[in-house]
């Protein structure tokens, strides 16, 4: 079932899951996107946190379940292998799974969560979009309408992504032409009724050679991991598990936030556009451990996608060993 964004696909399976299977609480990692959090609270369903970061394996062992509890697990940055959940949870549990770092890992093909959500224009070139799926064969509720708002939405998002290619080719001067309608965008396709996805993006999404895209994704990772291996302030994290794991990109942390700060400001200086995912400044839920703050303070997120070569990461590594 294919919905305008990840937000929008929990929204309707939290919806639905109130209704139809008496879910009255979610279980939320500790470290997630924040801005997730808060708009999975117009549900209406009790939202609570269990301690789980990038560096380990899951575990919810501060997690204490009840009947109607709803489970959400991450694969976060695409780093992770298929966790045993018989040891983890007890049986009244719905399971949850968020693959949207990789949609295609074995973990995800194989799960046997009762859900699995994907942002799709995580990991595609699109605008919008974002699956959901049962692997156990759970009915699925009705695919909403795509509404007017998202459709727009989607639209400035597009027109953002001609013009940065144009920007990117020398044909186009300004970069604030489509940074703006990308703000704006993506402001607008983040809030707003639970929608479907767009006639053009889901005709997209038939056309895109996923599998050799997601093949380079994993080998720009290793040159970058070996490229920036030996720097003693910064570490590239490692699949924990090796057999095929696509990691979404090159999640490098560093001995403190300072640096983190200074290397992305000089990165960004030199048209280098690392991201931080996910900032906990303004906490949605309380709960949080400051081991989860500190992480998010001291990490980047480096583009390692198809978009860039085997040259790309090296010069990236590069210049961060030289700030």
């Amino acid at each position: 079932m294919l919905f305008g964004t990840a937000r929008d696909a929990l929204r309707g399976l939290l919806a639905d899951g109130s209704t139809r299977r008496c879910w009255r609480r979610l279980w939320i990692p500790s470290y997630f996107c924040q801005d997730v959090v808060a708009s999975l609270r117009s549900t209406g369903i009790v939202l609570v946190t269990y301690t789980d970061d990038p560096e380990n394996p899951l575990t919810v062992g501060n997690a204490r379940f009840l009947p109607g509890d709803a489970l959400l697990v991450v694969n976060y940055f695409g780093l992770r292998g298929m966790p045993s959940y018989d040891r983890l949870l007890p049986d009244t549990v719905a399971i949850i799974e968020d693959h949207t770092h990789d949609p295609w890992s074995v973990w995800a093909i194989n799960s046997e969560a009762d859900w699995c959500v994907a942002s799709l224009r995580k990991t595609l070139p699109v605008p919008d979009g974002a699956v959901l799926w049962s692997p156990v064969g759970h009915p699925l509720f009705s695919e909403p309408a795509l509404t007017v708002d998202r459709r727009a939405a989607s639209l400035e998002k597009l027109a953002a992504m001609a013009l940065k290619a144009l920007y990117l080719e020398g044909l186009l001067g300004d970069k604030e032409f489509f940074r703006r309608l990308a703000i704006s965008g993506e402001g607008r396709i983040a809030s707003g009724d639970v929608s479907g996805i767009t006639e053009w993006t889901r005709a997209l999404l038939r056309t895109f050679p996923t599998g050799t895209w997601r093949e380079r994704r994993r080998e720009n990772h290793r040159v970058l991991l070996s490229a920036i291996g030996g720097i003693p302030w910064a570490t590239v994290l490692r699949p924990q598990d090796a057999v095929d794991v696509c990691p979404f990109s090159g999640i490098v942390l560093f001995d403190s936030a300072e640096r983190r700060d200074h290397v992305r400001e000089c990165l960004m200086a030199s048209r280098v556009y690392p991201t931080i995912l996910w900032p906990l400044e303004s906490l949605a839920l309380p709960g949080i451990p400051p081991e989860n703050v500190d992480f998010s303070r001291r990490m980047l997120s480096i583009h390692c996608d198809m978009r860039y070569s085997r040259a790309d990461m090296l010069r990236v590594a590069e210049m961060i060993r030289l700030i």
